[in-house]
């Protein structure tokens, strides 16, 4: 049988319930995820009105995500490791679960995402030292 793509709000939830149940166990993103306080019931409704704004053009997102993220590597430690870990997971979330036009959008969209968030991040001796747990 073959993979679904991510061609509805529903897929779309389905992927991010997903990817985010790995990624608060990762032993590297969980740390930032509890320094960030994220609360998942609140974050995940928001996150899939991105995406679904981002992969089928509808949905009513309106938040600003460069600005939460540059809030968090000032004060969660949040750097290029965690968004190299975070596209790893992506990857392979979407890869093992949906197949199609709209999840190689959402494969070629993370990436370019990231690298906006990195280019606008604050310069590493502007970041402070987060002490690991």
């Amino acid at each position: 049988m073959p993979l679904p793509d991510l061609d509805s709000r529903e897929r779309i939830e389905a992927l991010l319930e997903a990817f985010y149940g790995q990624a608060l166990d990762d032993p590297l993103l969980g740390p930032v995820f509890r320094a960030a306080r994220m609360d998942l019931a609140t974050h995940l409704p928001r996150i899939t009105a991105f995406w679904e704004k981002s992969l089928l053009g509808t949905g009513e997102y309106t938040g600003r995500p460069m600005q939460v993220h540059s809030h968090l590597m000032e004060t969660a430690g949040l750097a290029a490791q965690h968004f190299t870990r975070w596209l790893e997971l992506w990857r392979s979330t979407i890869e093992t679960r949906y197949a199609g036009p709209l999840a190689e959008q959402a494969l070629r969209d993370a990436p370019r995402m990231a690298d906006a968030m990195l280019r606008r991040a604050p310069a590493p001796q502007d970041l402070p030292v987060v002490p690991r747990p």
